[in-house]
């Protein structure tokens, strides 16, 4: 086993030592190890500068370990396999990876665009809505240079070589994270004999077990894992499915999961996908998404070098990599404790310990204490100093008695400001958090389909035993043990809000679209109160991650700013996908001459010998026009027109649908269906009719002909025809039994 260049590897961790792999950023080889991420191999060979942030192009190093990272997203693959956009965080390192960094020119450590950060006094929120008004007619001049700045990666306009296709999974229980709680829920269910499903967004079950130290049940977290995980493996009512994210929650219990199943190779197997769109049909569904760490609010909070604490736990106990050889850890939770005793026992050093509460709980202070840590209770940072990565921190005591800053050298800023429920899911049914001011955190909200429960630390528990427990009682009500369904943890009281404190230089809340706590005062400054205003006008959680490092700490803002506003505000609207999607799955096979049958009409053979351009309609070929030698369409249809008006014409409408109703009680069904009466109509002839969708608003037009007392012939447009004709259907046979009427579709079987 060779580390290679690996300066910044440690011993231990969950990587394969025995299977080294070799990659490139940026054009530079490195070195890593299967069961890698790209973040992990990156901080493994001591890179941190990753890229450059959207707007000011600020250098921009790894903030988390998976898929909340706003920072490290990176073009992977090259020519007609280039996607951009990746999370670093996210994408498993495979021999041959090749990967570049976005959003920087000429190269990433001397980007000419961050001139863009000397300039930010004029490039404040909503600054293009102000700045491109005047003169009028300048607009044109300026759109080029605003379409040339948008984006962060590039996308290819070669063809994609690789395969893609959807699958339909029918299940009785769909759990949908693999951590403690989604472990010990499938469990539960499948030993009670339901079918269930299980999908996992990372490479392996265990969620945070895959870095927490301690014990479970007097075991060794480890230990607990594996055996749990060999059960669930061994079990026959259990599929589970790893590198799946269900990133979408739609009615009638459909889950929308993308399956990686080849991203993690450098070249797919033939007549293997690349990714499967599975579209999940379950009975009942168990969210156990768990919780995102977030980040503290102060000056250079953005600088590489700085991370969330559960971040670090995971690059050193997961993974093996030491993010830095000088750490300083910033809490304001018992849990950055944990991390700093599981660091501590792994080898590594601390510097210092920041503590912005000035009353220490004995369980959190003995540890670190007995290891000779410097620790500052009731301080907090102020700001973080250094261009390219951190060098040292200002931190400054909270009471305001001790004015004097006191500067902290470090390589390695790791901040721990408690943890936010993952509710996207459930939000995305329209259920709106809570929040809950204990927690300093939004819970699920109330009002969930009894199909639905949330669970563990979605639901805002925190100790492993309280997740176990309340995930078997989730389990239970989904298969009807239990009748109540258990809450979400939610104490009450009252908790004085947390001022944000001072801070110096820019204070970063959306990473990605450089959206700072200034740009969020502005926008209230100039009248945006609601959350989901100000997002579009300062971009605050627009960007790839959606927020989910930075919406609870805008919400933070906007409460402290005007006094009026309360963290009782929801959060903004949380909208499918949870992750971004790639087009390839979207499309499926349906790709080129396999993304619908052609429908031809009986006359098609005639448009063809007429010289007939075609365009589709629906499934569809339709004649366009008919040019003669050199006639472009305009003036084909010119010619056209003056022909008809001046002798006669002929129209194809085989492409319309075409249903055929029967039954005594047609006409009726016709009187329901449309909002114009039917009853009267005499046979023979034809009507116009308008039909609505439930909520009022137009589904489709068309005429009908009465061909005998109990027949009628209705036509509907081109491309609403199987849309009209499942309709019909289902009205017959779910809102109108009772009627006696038989409908078939006969499109085919008539040209006109």
């Amino acid at each position: 086993m060779s580390l290679g260049n690996q300066k910044m590897r440690l011993e231990g961790g969950l990587v394969n030592r025995n299977k080294p792999v070799k990659f490139a950023f940026d054009g530079k080889s490195y070195s890593g190890f299967e069961g890698d991420t790209l973040a992990s191999a990156l901080l493994a060979n001591g890179v941190h500068l990753v890229g450059r942030s959207f707007k000011y192009h600020r250098p921009r190093g790894i903030l988390a370990a998976g898929a909340e990272e706003p920072n490290a997203l990176v073009e992977l693959g090259q020519k007609n396999r280039l996607t951009p956009n990746v999370q670093a965080t996210v994408q498993e390192l495979y021999d041959g990876l090749t990967a570049q960094s976005q959003n920087r020119w000429p190269s990433l450590r001397f980007d000419l665009m961050a001139v863009n950060n000397l300039f930010s006094r004029f490039l404040t929120a909503g600054f293009y809505y102000k700045t491109f008004m005047w003169p009028a007619g300048a607009w044109e001049f300026y759109e080029k240079f605003i379409r040339r700045a948008a984006g962060m990666g590039k996308g290819t306009h070669l063809s994609d070589p690789d395969t893609y296709e959807h699958v339909h999974d029918h299940t009785d229980l769909l759990v949908i994270g693999g951590g403690a709680a989604g472990m010990v829920a499938a469990l539960t269910a499948a030993e009670a004999g339901k079918r269930v499903l299980l999908v996992e967004q990372d490479s392996r079950l265990g969620g945070a077990l895959l870095h927490e130290q301690g014990e479970i049940d007097g075991q060794e977290i480890a230990l607990w894992r594996e055996e749990m995980i060999a059960k669930l493996a061994a079990h026959p009512n259990i599929t589970i499915l790893s590198r799946t994210t269900a990133f979408g929650l739609y009615e009638n219990n459909i889950v929308g999961c993308l399956e990686r199943v080849q991203d993690h190779v450098k070249l797919p197997e033939a007549h293997v996908p690349r990714q499967r769109l599975r579209h999940v049909r379950a009975e009942k569904i168990l969210i156990a998404t768990g919780a995102f760490e977030r980040p503290f609010i102060f000056g250079n909070n953005d600088l590489p070098g700085i991370l969330l604490a559960s971040a670090a736990a995971a690059y050193v106990h997961r993974y093996g990599v030491l993010p830095g050889k000088r750490m300083v850890l910033y809490t304001s939770t018992d849990y950055g404790y944990e991390v700093a005793e599981g660091l501590l026992k792994a080898g590594v050093k601390l510097a210092a310990i920041i503590d912005r509460r000035a009353l220490l709980s004995e369980k959190s202070y003995t540890f670190v204490r007995a290891a000779g840590i410097p620790i500052y209770p009731g301080h907090e940072v102020v700001s973080a100093k250094g261009h390219q990565h951190i060098h040292r921190v200002v931190i400054r005591a909270r009471d305001g008695r001790d004015t004097r800053d006191i500067h902290l050298p470090c390589d390695c800023l790791i901040q721990s400001a408690g943890f936010s429920p993952v509710v996207h899911l459930q939000s995305q049914r329209g259920i709106r958090p809570v929040y809950n001011a204990v927690l300093d955190a939004y819970l699920p909200g109330k009002g969930a389909d009894e199909a639905h429960a949330i669970t563990g630390s979605a639901a805002g528990y925190e100790g492993r035993k309280d997740v176990i427990a309340h995930a078997v009682k989730a389990a239970r009500y989904l298969i009807g043990d239990l009748k109540t369904a258990p809450r979400v943890h939610a104490p009450k009281g009252e908790a004085p809000a947390e001022p944000l404190g001072p801070t110096s230089g820019k204070c970063f809340i959306d990473f990605q679209h450089d959206v700072t706590r200034a740009d969020i005062e502005q926008g209230m400054r100039e009248g945006f109160k609601s959350p989901e205003h100000v997002k579009r006008y300062t971009t605050q959680g627009m960007a790839a991650d959606q927020g989910k490092t930075g919406n609870i700490n805008a919400l933070k803002v906007m409460a402290e700013t005007d006094p009026a506003i309360t963290m009782g505000l929801s959060t903004t609207t949380f909208r499918p996908p949870y992750t971004p999607l790639t087009i390839g799955a979207v499309a499926g096979r349906g790709i080129m001459g396999e993304l619908r049958p052609t429908r031809l009409s009986p006359f098609h053979d005639c448009h063809v010998r007429a010289g007939a351009e075609f365009i589709t309609a629906g499934d569809w070929l339709r004649p366009w026009y008919y040019p003669k030698a050199g006639e472009d369409v305009t003036a084909a249809y010119i010619r056209e027109t003056g022909e008809v008006r001046d002798g006669v014409g002929m129209v194809d409408v085989s492409s319309l649908g075409k249903i055929d109703i029967q039954g005594p009680d047609a006409a009726e069904f016709l009187n329901r269906v449309y909002v114009n009466g039917w009853k009267t109509l005499a046979v023979g002839k034809a009507r116009y009719g308008l039909m609505l969708r439930d909520d009022g608003m137009v589904m489709d037009d068309g005429t009908t002909w009465r061909l005998g007392d109990q027949q009628y012939f209705m036509t509907t447009t081109t491309t609403g025809a199987g849309a009209v004709m499942r309709h019909l259907e289902y009205l017959l046979q779910v809102n109108w039994p009772e009627l006696k009427v038989h409908i078939t579709s006969v499109t085919d079987e008539w040209g006109g």
